[in-house]
């Protein structure tokens, strides 16, 4: 296990009523450890206090300075792709990914994904490899991605994913007329194939949506997720009768740009380590902002 010049992604002062206490209580009880990742760290990292390696069993003092350190070995292959970084820190990471990116190696896509490109970054800063992807985007979606660049704020973050304010802007087909709307339609996931359907079987499923402009056939929208289903607001859209423009899987009629026209714009969310709000904005990509400016010319 090679810990030699591995960073601490763990650092804590024990306070006096915490005196006596074993490290491993403490870190599960008060710093949101799991068992899953206190057993990690038994087998993979070591525990130092005041820089001196100690066992999860120990029975902490007053003041004690407590350093966590993991060894966790990338799962993909780092690659020295192009990476658009809109924040980072110690802890997260947010990146733009691009329309046609592929986030994760599977089947035929087992390079050139957005989880290698992170990886070949993390790498070229002098970082471990891993990272914890903890929203998706579709393949032709756009936008913005959150990551955790350490296995607690992982952990958290993955509790937290459907309190956090996700939003995304879409061009869809047709006027709508109402200027905001609820949709709240269970989705179910395919027995075969992709597509998902709209069923009472599936699991709910909240899509909020804005009008922010509307042309002679088609509008465009501002969306936010109160749940993240795959592929929800490709189905929602479809399943009201207003599906995304170059989505030929929900129903959205073909445009020139091969993919549907839906960019992951902002997202909200409360830091893991420090509890503070982090905001981050993505501007639509060029084939996004081409479109707009074609049909500007079409407003009724």
């Amino acid at each position: 296990m090679k810990m030699k010049g591995r960073k601490p992604f763990f650092q804590a002062l024990i306070l006096p009523s915490e005196e006596g206490w074993q490290l491993r209580t403490i870190l599960k009880r008060h710093y949101n450890f799991s068992t899953g990742l206190i057993r990690q760290i038994k087998h993979y990292g070591l525990i130092l206090v005041n820089g001196e390696e100690k066992l999860l069993v120990y029975k902490a003092k007053a003041w004690d300075r407590v350093e966590v350190v993991l060894s966790f070995a990338s799962k993909v292959e780092p690659e020295d792709l192009p990476l658009d970084v809109v924040y980072e820190d110690s802890d997260i990471i947010i990146v733009n990914k691009s329309a046609g990116q592929v986030v994760h190696p599977r089947h035929q896509y087992i390079s050139g994904t957005l989880a290698n490109a992170l990886a070949g970054y993390l790498v070229a800063q002098g970082e471990q490899p891993s990272s914890f992807l903890i929203n998706r985007l579709d393949k032709g979606t756009s936008g913005l991605l959150l990551a955790a660049k350490n296995p607690l704020a992982a952990l958290i973050l993955s509790k937290e994913i459907n309190s956090m304010q996700k939003d995304y802007l879409a061009l869809v087909s047709g006027r709508v007329e109402k200027d905001s709307g609820v949709i709240d339609l269970p989705i179910e996931d395919p027995k075969d194939g992709v597509k998902r359907t709209i069923s009472q079987d599936g699991k709910d499923a909240i899509t909020r949506y804005k009008v922010i402009e509307r042309f002679n056939d088609c509008t465009l929208l501002r969306l936010s997720l109160g749940s993240g289903r795959t592929h929800q607001i490709r189905v929602h859209l479809s399943a009201i009768n207003h599906p995304i423009l170059g989505d030929d899987l929900y129903g959205g009629f073909p445009i020139d740009i091969d993919r549907p026209i839906l960019h992951a714009c902002s997202l909200r969310l409360f830091h893991p380590r420090t509890g503070v709000i982090c905001e981050a904005e993505a501007p639509l990509p060029d084939d996004f902002s081409l479109l707009l400016q074609q049909y500007s010319g079409s407003r009724p």
